[in-house]
């Protein structure tokens, strides 16, 4: 891989967020997470088979085309957002297979330098050139800050495209820890790093998501899918609003008694609170 430094000199906005190290990247925009089991089994197991079917094909126009008309005909997959074009040549690339990429890419295994991502649905003009709203929507900082604290490719690919949910999130950060936080904070220090992945955890397990919402996001401009505020009304007071409305509307939440606003508001205290004691320890 390129390294992150010479990528970043080159990324719109100064920070690459694609293809981070061989255990994160993000396919989001590939609509990757565009599937109705967004388990992280369901959706290891399929680029998995993908991946390893890619493998055994020609590298000739005909059997990659083929390959991608049966892979989306054998998955049938109802799309949560049917505008939104899910890639079948997604899979796992790199020297250890563990993050996600472009089978097509002339660097993926099997493909010999050769770039074949001209076969794909938008072509390989599009994904040279395309780069998702983060890029010049999240500061340097933040953007540094969730690229760090990252482990892996499911949870990074979830979260890295939640613009207003890492600003609300991190811009409470910064208030309690009285500076912008950055890359340093994560590397330096085992308790800032596990509080930011606790809050990338939210994304994939947040426990007020409805049934039948889908934690993906579909971060295009078309205004399609605008994410809607969380409903306190048949709760508490029309007026009432809570603090953490923003990082509620952003995680998806639907509130059926009193009790579940405050487990939510306690669960999202309960991280700043930890910042608090951070910030104890490491501010002179």
């Amino acid at each position: 891989m390129v390294s992150l430094e010479v990528m970043d000199k080159i990324a719109p906005g100064g920070v690459y967020l694609c293809q981070v190290n061989e255990n994160v990247s993000c396919g989001a925009c590939c609509g990757l997470y565009n599937i109705t089991d967004l388990s992280r089994e369901k959706l290891h197991r399929m680029l998995s088979e993908r991946s390893a079917a890619f493998l055994k094909i020609a590298r000739e126009i005909d059997a990659i085309i083929e390959f991608g008309e049966n892979t989306l005909a054998a998955e049938n997959e109802t799309r949560p957002y049917p505008e939104f074009y899910h890639c079948p040549y997604i899979g796992f690339i790199g020297n250890n297979g563990k993050r996600v990429g472009c089978l097509l890419h002339p660097a993926a295994e099997g493909n010999n330098s050769v770039d074949y991502r001209g076969l794909s649905y938008y072509g390989s003009m599009t994904c040279n050139i395309y780069f998702c709203p983060s890029y010049t929507v999240l500061s340097d900082n933040f953007k540094r800050v969730i690229r760090t604290a990252s482990q892996d490719w499911y949870s990074y690919g979830l979260i890295i495209t939640e613009n207003a949910l890492i600003n609300a999130f991190l811009s409470e950060t910064e208030k309690i820890i009285q500076r912008k936080p950055d890359e340093k904070d994560v590397r330096d220090n085992p308790d800032f790093a596990d509080i930011i992945r606790d809050f990338i955890g939210l994304k994939p397990s947040w426990p007020f998501r409805p049934v039948s919402d889908t934690p993906a996001n579909y971060f295009f401009n078309d205004k399609l899918y605008d994410k809607k505020d969380a409903d306190y009304t048949k709760i508490r007071s029309a007026s009432f609003t809570s603090l953490y409305n923003t990082i509620f509307k952003e995680l998806g939440s639907s509130f059926q008694a009193d009790k579940d606003i405050r487990k939510a508001e306690n669960m999202i205290e309960f991280l700043l609170k930890r910042l608090k004691k951070y910030n104890k320890e490491t501010i002179v």
